[in-house]
C-alpha cells in the first residue's frame, strides 16, 4: 500500500503519529451515522417587542402564550378568525420559528448511492466544503400587511423530500495561532472542539467540528430560489437571525454532542491538527482537475503528537495514504512514526537491561612475603547504558555497554596482571513486519604471571530473536516470538598444571565462569514489550495488515466501525 513510503521522521514533518482517512469513506460512514442518529431537533422562534424589536421565545413559552397549541401544526394559508390560534399568534406579535433535525432527507433512504456527499476536501483544510443534510426542515412566518386593514399571511413550508441542503466552507485547521477559525473560538469551544479522546478519529467527532457555525462560513442553501418565501424566510431568520449569532459564539448549529469514552492507546495525543491531502498523481502533484473517483481518495489528516511535544506545523506528504486498489479493502491508515514506536520499545527493554551490564572487580596482590601471587576477580549487575536511535535505517535502536577492572603487581608490575572486561550489546531491527532483537553478551579475562599470559573471552553468548508481529481488530499489536539457537562461542582458556600452579589461572575462570550471571540474566525478552502496544484509534476502527513502511514507520490499514454502535 501507497503507506509504504510512510516517513514521519522526515523534519519537515516529525508527528508521532498520523491518523489519515479518505473522503469516499467519511462519507460513506458519516451517511451510516446520521442516518441512525437519534439527535434533539432545534426549534428557534422570534416575536416582535414593543419597540419593533425582533426577540428570541423559547418555543414552550410560545406554546404557553397561544393556549397550548402547537404552531407548526397549523396549515399553510390559515386565515386569522376570531379565537383562532392564528389570532393570538398575531396578538403576540409573533414573526417566525423553524423546526431543523439533523438527518438524511427522505428522498435518498431509498437511493442511498444519491445522496450528495457530506464533506467534500477539496485541497485546502481551511475551506473543507460542508453539505449540512436535515431530515426534517419545517419554516412558520406571520406576514403583515402593509396596513391595518390588511389582514396577515400565515406561511407553513417543509423542505422537499430531497431537502434544502446548507452548504458551508469549514476552516478544520486546529490550530490556536495565525488566522485559522479556530483560534478566535472561546478556549472551551476550542477543547470541544479539539478533542484528544478515545473518540478524536470518528466522524462523531468530525460532525460535531463541521457542524460549529463558529469554523463555518455562512451557509448558502442549494435547491432553493433565494428569492421564493422560502428562500427569503431561510436568509432573514436562519442565516441572519440565527447562524451570525451563534456563529459568533462558536456554537454548533444544531443540538448535537458526543460521549466522550476512556483511551485503550498506547500513544495519548497531547496536540492535534487536521489537514487536507489531494490525491497525487505518479509524479506527486496534485491534479488539477480530478475525476470523481480521484477526488474521493483525498485524505483527511489528523497530525498528532504525544507527551506534551510541540506538533509541528502541517506540511503536505509527498505520497499518498491509500491508492485506488488500497481503497477498496480499507478506509485509511494509521502510521506512527520510527522513533516514536522505537521510544516505547526502548522503554519496555531499559528495565532488563541493568541485569546484563555487569560492573567487574580484578585484583592481584603479592603474599607470603612476595614469594606467592593472589589473583581475584568478580562481576555483579547493575551497570548502566543508554539505547542510542540511528537517524535512519531498519536499525531503531542500540545500546553498548562495556566496563573494565584491572590490577597488577610488583616492582613495575612485573609479577604479575589481571584484566575483567564485560560487555553488553543490543540491537533492534525494523522489517516487513518484524522486529529483531539481537543481544550480545562478552566477559574477556587476561591473567598474567610473570611473562606468562592467559586471556579470552570466557563468556561470548549471541541470542538471537525475531518477533513476528500482526495486529487484531481493536490494534493491538499480535507477537509470534521464533528464537535462534544460542550461539556460545565462549572459551575456556586454561593452562598446564605446570603453569597453573603458579598463575592459578585454572581457578579464576572456573570461578568467573561458575557465576549465574550468563544463565539467569541473558535470556530473551519477553512478547509483553511488544504485545502491550494499541494502536491508537481503536474505538473507532477495526485494524488489519500492520507491517514497517520502507522508512520503520509502523502502520496499518484501518476501516470505520459501525458509528451506530458507539
Amino acid at each position: 500500500m501507497p503507506a509504504i513510503d510512510s516517513k514521519l521522521t522526515d523534519a519537515k514533518y516529525g508527528y508521532d503519529f498520523v491518523v489519515a482517512t479518505t473522503q469516499s469513506s467519511i462519507n460513506s460512514t458519516m451517511l451510516t451515522y446520521i442516518n441512525g442518529l437519534k439527535t434533539a431537533t432545534v426549534t428557534k422562534c422570534w416575536y416582535s417587542d414593543d419597540d419593533g424589536n425582533s426577540k428570541m421565545i423559547d418555543y414552550s413559552e410560545l406554546v404557553k402564550e397561544i393556549g397550548g397549541a402547537d404552531p407548526f401544526a397549523i396549515a399553510d394559508g390559515t386565515k386569522k378568525t376570531a379565537g383562532s390560534t392564528v389570532e393570538k399568534l398575531y396578538n403576540m406579535a409573533f414573526l417566525a420559528a423553524f423546526r431543523i433535525t439533523l438527518g438524511i432527507p427522505p428522498a435518498y433512504l431509498s437511493d442511498p448511492a444519491s445522496v450528495p456527499d457530506v464533506v467534500v476536501l477539496g485541497d485546502n483544510t481551511s475551506s473543507v466544503t460542508y453539505n449540512m443534510l436535515c431530515s426534517k426542515f419545517q419554516i412558520i412566518e406571520m406576514s403583515y400587511g402593509a396596513g391595518p386593514r390588511v389582514p396577515p399571511k400565515w406561511i407553513n413550508l417543509s423542505q422537499p423530500s430531497t431537502g434544502w441542503i446548507f452548504q458551508s466552507k469549514v476552516d478544520l485547521r486546529l490550530t490556536p495561532v495565525g488566522s485559522s477559525a479556530y483560534s478566535k473560538l472561546p478556549p472551551n469551544v476550542q477543547q470541544q472542539v479539539k478533542n484528544l479522546g478515545a473518540d478524536a478519529f470518528g466522524v462523531q467527532q468530525l460532525l460535531f467540528d463541521l457542524n460549529n457555525a463558529g469554523l463555518q462560513t455562512v451557509p448558502t442553501i442549494s435547491g432553493l430560489d433565494s428569492s421564493s418565501t422560502a428562500g427569503q424566510f431561510l436568509t432573514t431568520w436562519f442565516v441572519n437571525s440565527y447562524f451570525k449569532i451563534i456563529q459568533a459564539a462558536g456554537q454548533p448549529v444544531l443540538n448535537y454532542t458526543i460521549v466522550k469514552h476512556d483511551n485503550p492507546a498506547t500513544l495519548i495525543p497531547t496536540d492535534l491538527n487536521m489537514e487536507v491531502c489531494p490525491f497525487l498523481d505518479p509524479n506527486g502533484k496534485a491534479y488539477a482537475s480530478p475525476t470523481k473517483a480521484q477526488a474521493d481518495l483525498a485524505s483527511l489528516n489528523y497530525l498528532c503528537s504525544c507527551f506534551g511535544k510541540p506538533l509541528p506545523a502541517a506540511v503536505p506528504f509527498s505520497w499518498n495514504w491509500v491508492s485506488a486498489q488500497d481503497a477498496k479493502q480499507f478506509d485509511g491508515v494509521v502510521s506512527i512514526n520510527r522513533n516514536t514506536f522505537a521510544s516505547y520499545l526502548q522503554n519496555q527493554l531499559s528495565p532488563s537491561v541493568p541485569s546484563n551490564c555487569l560492573v567487574p572487580t580484578a585484583t592481584v596482590k603479592m603474599t607470603n612475603a612476595g614469594f606467592t601471587k593472589e589473583y581475584s576477580a568478580g562481576v555483579s549487575s547493575g551497570g548502566t547504558a543508554a539505547f542510542v536511535v540511528p537517524s535512519s535505517g531498519a536499525t531503531v535502536l542500540t545500546l553498548h555497554y562495556e566496563k573494565q577492572a584491572h590490577d597488577t603487581a610488583g616492582l613495575n608490575d612485573d609479577e604479575g596482571e589481571i584484566t575483567l572486561k564485560p560487555s553488553y550489546d543490543i540491537s533492534v531491527t525494523f522489517q516487513n513486519d518484524n522486529i529483531v532483537i539481537t543481544q550480545h553478551l562478552n566477559v574477556y579475562l587476561s591473567v598474567r604471571s610473570l611473562q606468562t599470559t592467559v586471556s579470552g573471552n570466557i563468556v561470548d553468548k549471541l541470542l538471537k530473536d525475531t518477533y513476528k508481529l500482526g495486529v487484531n481488530g481493536d490494534g493491538k499489536l499480535t507477537v509470534n516470538r521464533q528464537s535462534d539457537p544460542l550461539v556460545d562461542k565462549s572459551e575456556n582458556p586454561s593452562t598446564n598444571s605446570f603453569v597453573n600452579l603458579f598463575t592459578q589461572v585454572n581457578q579464576i575462570v572456573a570461578m568467573v565462569k561458575s557465576l549465574n550471571f550468563a544463565s539467569t540474566t541473558f535470556q530473551s525478552f519477553p512478547i509483553a514489550v511488544v504485545q502491550d502496544f494499541v494502536f491508537p484509534g481503536g474505538r473507532t476502527f477495526a485494524f488489519k495488515n500492520m507491517t514497517f513502511s520502507n522508512n520503520q514507520d509502523i502502520t496499518a490499514a484501518i476501516t470505520y466501525t459501525d458509528p451506530t454502535k458507539k
